[in-house]
């Protein structure tokens, strides 16, 4: 499993001062990074590659994904990449479920077709209830088409225990990102919150995933800093 980085800890940079997100992402030490498409495509690929580093998934959110599948499936490609994280809204009603799941399972069913995993990334109102929404979409998509992309704080903040949520899900996950949570219920660099890592870790390691993320969304320290920060724990406690 190889560690990648979501950019988001860079916020505005990521559209303007690209080269300085990806200088950094290699400098803390990943292997690769997590981005949207950006406006010119080949020449951020050609940036990515020229830092060593690769294209471990780009991200989007579900509407995003029902009307314009087909550019994250160019930006993927143009980085030989097979991962399409997505992320959902606050459902309102079962129907709002039912509808966005047959969207996801089409949008999927594309996906694969070209190579790529679309990934479900969850935040707490799919976990809250005993996983109501999580377990709504799970059922009425194809195993095959959407996978999930799990992200360990939200998993706690819904109310579950990451560890043990994560062997329950088993093989629909594909793609995982990590960030802790502080004792206030804030985000968290890896290694510095309350969550399980030694726990997460062996179930990660068990899955035989080939990329997991961190996701940092904000930070009282610089992206660099808070990249570097969970980058060396990840490192040092998992052997990663």
């Amino acid at each position: 499993m190889e560690v990648a980085v979501q950019t988001i800890v860079w916020g505005e940079a990521r559209t303007n001062d690209l080269a300085r997100v990806l200088r950094e992402a290699a400098q803390a030490g990943y292997a690769g990074v997590e981005l949207r498409p950006p406006e010119n495509q080949e020449a951020a690929a050609e940036m990515i590659k020229a830092n060593g580093l690769r294209l471990a998934a780009s991200h989007t959110n579900i509407n995003n994904v029902e009307r314009d599948v087909e550019n994250q499936l160019r930006w993927l490609a143009l980085n030989d990449a097979h991962i399409l994280a997505c992320s959902g809204s606050d459902f309102a009603t079962s129907s709002q479920i039912r509808e966005k799941a047959a969207n996801l399972d089409r949008a999927g069913q594309i996906c694969r077709q070209h190579g790529v995993t679309l990934c479900y990334h969850n935040h707490a109102h799919e976990i809250h209830h005993d996983l109501f929404v999580l377990g709504h979409l799970l059922r009425a998509t194809d195993p095959a088409n959407v996978k999930l992309c799990p992200d360990t704080y939200w998993l706690e903040r819904g109310g579950q225990d990451a560890p043990s949520l994560l062997r329950l899900l088993g093989d629909r996950v594909a793609y995982v990102h990590l960030k802790d949570m502080a004792a206030d219920g804030s985000f968290a660099e890896v290694g510095q919150g309350r969550l399980d890592w030694a726990a997460i870790r062996e179930v990660l390691l068990e899955l035989h995933l080939p990329w997991c993320a961190v996701e940092q969304d904000n930070t009282k320290r610089t992206p660099l800093e808070s990249s570097q920060l969970s980058r060396t724990y990840i490192r040092e406690h998992w052997g990663l």
